[in-house]
């Protein structure tokens, strides 16, 4: 009874106040940069907050345990038909077709889709064909939202406020409730320190920028503070080198860009910066790196690369589709999975663990965005997934080439930047398959490809 209460509350929210809210908001540019503010500060509160749940397995561990509804999703469909219905300005040149990489992403899915033929459970592969279809909405909705400076700055607000917000809630339950890794409102430390860092690149990028003034100014610098706050606090080393890293990163193009007063004082206000983190963050770095330490001399190999000989082996069983979508958490573990299992535990043999099978009946998963897409979805899907990546970056680098100094091209450079970086995380941690920051990633590349639109469409009133 409860999940047809939730299905009925769906269908009312997608078909019913989605349109229209779009319609309404359809004369109301202003009413529209409010909407996708909204939409991409979402991310950072709690998951119940925007998501429910249908059919809930609550035991697995996979990519979505059931059909889960978002209201940022819901206010992509609105977005979508706002935008479309919009009286389009006459000054601004004709934009035509859905954003570049739409049709990929959208081809992705339905691959993901085929490999219900060799699902172990076919339920869990209709599940995440749900959860990332519908994240192509996230995508169109920003791609087509983003039209002039206006409605990016509207947009730089809302992913500061979502930083300086994730910021006081760090900071609360470290020093008034006392936990040492710190996840903030995320289901844990390593998402929400991918966010941040992924944030902070575009705040920073924009933060450079001459004509960022004034309150943008103040609060982008905040969220810019309030990010390494969060990377620090959640312990991630992987996390800080890349907050440091896309921060150097963005500092060379503002240079290169043209140096002036900010950026000299971005610079030494960095470098002062990075001695107070390090006099900071000392105590609990060198308590995770000595923690790491003591697992490899106590371990001979690593977890992580046990768990991706499983994924190899069932990409050799089925090379082309995979072995069936969001179905690696059933397939490596007992008792349907005892091949895969069967890798794990001659591990755990070779270490001198006792093998009880009960113990095999919730294996971990693989921390590998790459190799998990490699063994649910084969060899076609996880080319579609890297050309839909690649799409993304090529957007992100034809706007910063082609709106130079201005303060998009800052901004797309800051994507750029913080896409290649997530982009090479994933080989270690498949964080961009979770819901918040599935919905973040989406939303920053619809961004770019939104400029792209942009760029092509100007570039044929030129011709």
């Amino acid at each position: 009874m409860k999940d047809l209460i939730k299905i009925i509350f769906a269908l009312l929210l997608y078909g019913g106040f989605a349109p229209l809210l779009g319609v309404m908001m359809a004369s109301r540019r202003t009413w529209q940069r409010a909407l996708f503010g909204l939409m991409i500060f979402m991310p950072t509160l709690q998951p119940g907050r925007f998501t429910l749940m249908i059919g809930s397995i609550e035991k697995y561990r996979g990519h979505t345990k059931g059909y889960e509804v978002s209201l940022i999703e819901v206010f992509a469909i609105a977005l979508i038909i706002a935008v479309a219905q919009s009286p389009r300005d006459p000054s601004a040149p004709p934009r035509k077709g859905l954003p570049p990489g739409a049709w990929i992403y959208g081809l992705w899915t339905l691959v993901g889709l085929l490999s219900v033929a060799n699902a172990w459970d076919g339920s869990l592969a209709w599940m995440a064909f749900s959860r990332f279809g519908k994240g192509l909405l996230i995508f169109v909705a920003a791609a087509m939202y983003l039209r002039d400076e206006k409605d990016l700055r509207a947009a730089l607000s809302g992913l500061a406020l979502s930083l300086v917000v994730q910021g006081w809630i760090c900071m609360k339950m470290r020093y008034l409730e006392g936990y040492f890794q710190i996840k903030g409102w995320f289901e844990h430390q390593n998402p929400m320190s991918m966010w941040a860092y992924m944030t902070a690149c575009v705040l920073f990028a924009a933060a450079l920028h001459k004509e960022v003034k004034g309150r943008l100014l103040w609060l982008c610098l905040a969220a810019f503070g309030a990010a390494g706050l969060c990377v620090l606090l959640s312990v991630s080393r992987a996390a800080l080198a890349a907050y440091a890293v896309g921060a150097a990163v963005v500092l060379v193009m503002g240079w290169l860009r043209g140096p002036g007063m900010r950026t000299a004082a971005f610079s030494v206000m960095g470098m002062i910066g990075a001695v107070l983190v390090m006099m900071f963050a000392m105590d609990s770095l060198n308590s995770r790196l000595k923690e790491v330490k003591e697992s490899k001399e106590k371990n001979a190999e690593d977890l992580r690369p046990v768990l991706n000989r499983q994924c190899k082996a069932m990409l050799n069983d089925y090379p082309l589709l995979g072995i069936g979508w969001n179905n690696y958490g059933v397939a490596n573990s007992r008792p349907r999975g005892a091949k895969y299992s069967a890798i794990l535990e001659e591990w755990d043999a070779e270490r001198g663990f006792a093998i009880i099978d009960e113990l095999y009946w919730g294996n971990p998963l693989t921390e590998s965005l790459y190799w998990l897409l490699l063994a649910e979805n084969g060899w076609l899907g996880w080319l579609l997934f890297l050309l839909f990546e690649a799409i993304t970056l090529g957007c992100a680098l034809r706007a910063w080439l082609f709106y130079g100094k201005s303060l998009m091209g800052y901004v797309a450079f800051g994507i750029l930047t913080a896409l290649c970086i997530c982009y090479l995380h994933g080989t270690v941690e498949r964080i961009l398959t979770q819901t918040k920051n599935l919905s973040h990633w989406l939303m920053l590349a619809g961004m770019v490809s939104g400029m792209e639109m942009n760029r092509r469409a100007a570039k044929k009133k030129l011709r």
